[in-house]
């Protein structure tokens, strides 16, 4: 269901005591061995997710879903999937600090493992971090004990490394199913999809053709799904922010688009990471 000031986000399910926070840097577990990966092509439209919660709402089904913020507010959100790509998303990190943008990283754990200082350059300039699984897989399509594996992997990676743990959570594609997001509600996430997705990682796509069409589906809440190495989305940023200004709009994360909303992701009085951006 869609989060907004009239529907303040519920406490989730308690859980088995988690392990002790690892140490900074720590490697992280061993992994599985490799799955389907999500791959170009493969993310789901907007209006499919619209729809499927759509279905969950008339069947009377609660999660802790979240697709955009309060649309009665003027606050949209940056979020930014796949990564950390080394160089690619170090210019990235530029250009947001440079355009006075914060944003949200949904990261995948084998990139945050192998990138930590680039992690931890995302947390120091204010940007929020969320857990986008392991290995990036299509988490319907593995038996579900692997599904809490791949959150629980790419969650100590991060904590690692940050020393916190993460609230946020996006299955790749836009991909659950009713099991999956149970599984990611007993862990304690908010699963987090998207308003607008102007398919950034298409080959071809031009800086241009990103902009005209995160411009076209812009709305007040909106969540606007992008990657974070792609050269031109990076070029494609400025226009990309002067359009939501220039509109009224302003730049949040995902957890105080929710927040400002009314929504709740204080969970078991855990902060959601350790950033905030003001």
């Amino acid at each position: 269901m869609r989060f907004n000031a009239r529907e303040p986000m519920p406490n989730p399910p308690v859980t088995s005591p988690e392990p002790q926070p690892a140490t900074r840097r720590q490697q992280g577990a061993t992994a599985p061995p490799p799955r389907p990966e999500v791959v170009e092509g493969d993310y789901r439209k907007s209006v499919e997710l619209a729809l499927q919660d759509d279905v969950e709402r008339e069947r009377g089904i609660r999660s802790f879903k979240v697709i955009s913020g309060d649309p009665k507010q003027p606050y949209v959100a940056l979020t930014f999937d796949d990564g950390p790509h080394g160089d690619k998303t170090m210019l990235l990190l530029d250009t947001l600090k440079r355009l006075k943008c914060p944003a949200t990283f949904f990261l995948v754990g084998m990139q945050a493992r192998r990138y930590p200082g680039i992690v931890e350059r995302m947390a120091m300039e204010g940007h929020e971090i969320g857990n986008h699984t392991y290995h990036h897989y299509r988490l319907p399509l593995i038996p579900l004990e692997e599904v809490a594996t791949e959150l629980n992997l790419c969650r100590d990676v991060l904590r690692s490394i940050l020393g916190v743990r993460t609230r946020l959570v996006r299955p790749p594609g836009g991909e659950y199913n009713a099991a999956v997001q149970r599984i990611i509600e007993l862990n304690g996430y908010a699963n987090i999809l998207w308003t607008d997705d102007p398919s950034d990682y298409k080959a071809g796509r031009t800086a241009k053709q990103i902009e005209g069409f995160v411009a076209r589906d812009l709305t007040p809440g909106g969540i606007i799904l992008l990657h974070s190495g792609v050269l031109p989305t990076v070029e494609a940023l400025p226009n990309i922010l002067a359009n939501i200004r220039s509109r009224g709009l302003i730049p949040i994360t995902v957890s105080e688009l929710i927040q400002r909303g009314g929504g709740l992701l204080k969970i078991s009085k855990v902060r959601i990471s350790q950033t905030s951006a003001h």
